[in-house]
């Protein structure tokens, strides 16, 4: 289930990773502070451009920073782990994650929650579009809140890793569990209590530590799928 070893990361490779992630996260902490000016006003769209306004306020939030340090450091996704190679086994943890996770909130609540999206916003406007539009919406839907925002806790665990001179694999990879920690932060700063920290926590974990395991990172990307904002049918 570990990895096996890897030649650690020089100290200019540390200096780069340590350099890439503070852009990022600068560019997310800034995009996220004017959430509470924009959310209300994102709320109020409907239709399609309601859709494409909130998945373009999210993939500034985390995905346009991110994809300006890939073009600049000459990396692909591939090189975070989105290949085929080990592919069903990430798949496969990952499904198995999400049900616990599924699970564990379902019985926090007392109702299961087990439909991907379902609380959203995006998610709603887009069904309210009638077939064929609503394809389109649930599938932006699904690209930005599901597979961007998987790949912004596995491109943090990744550089957090190399800047503190950790290969990243196994259970204890600290950027897996400094992912983790962040996202629960995250979302008990934007008032989600304990409660939110907790299930931010452990999906922030499963997303980042699925990679350190397997190698693959599509499992994280299935993980953040089918837990985020799970509602009942």
């Amino acid at each position: 289930m570990t990895q096996p070893s890897a030649a650690q990361p020089t100290l200019s490779e540390r200096s780069a990773s340590a350099v890439d992630l503070g852009v990022v996260l600068a560019v997310f902490l800034m995009c996220s502070s004017i959430e509470p000016v924009l959310d209300p006003l994102l709320r109020r769209g409907h239709g399609l451009p309601g859709v494409l306004e909130m998945a373009g306020y999210q993939f500034a939030c985390e995905g346009l920073a991110l994809c300006v340090v890939l073009a600049v450091r000459h990396e692909r996704p591939s090189t975070y782990g989105f290949t085929r190679s080990k592919l069903a086994w990430s798949l496969g943890l990952g499904l198995l994650f999400a049900m616990i996770l599924d699970l564990a909130l379902s019985y926090h609540v007392g109702a299961l929650l087990w439909i991907p999206l379902r609380r959203h916003s995006a998610t709603r406007m887009a069904l309210a579009l009638g077939f064929p539009m609503s394809v389109a919406g649930l599938a932006i839907t699904v690209t930005v809140w599901g597979v961007v925002e998987a790949f912004f806790g596995v491109f943090f665990a990744r550089k957090l890793n190399v800047a503190l001179g950790h290969n990243g694999h196994g259970w204890r990879s600290p950027g897996a569990s400094g992912f983790a920690l962040f996202n629960g932060v995250i979302h008990l700063l934007i008032g989600q209590g304990m409660a939110g920290f907790l299930t931010s926590f452990a999906s922030g974990y499963a997303i980042a530590v699925i990679p350190a395991l397997t190698g693959n990172a599509w499992g994280s990307a299935l993980v953040q799928t089918l837990t985020n904002a799970a509602g009942k049918a």
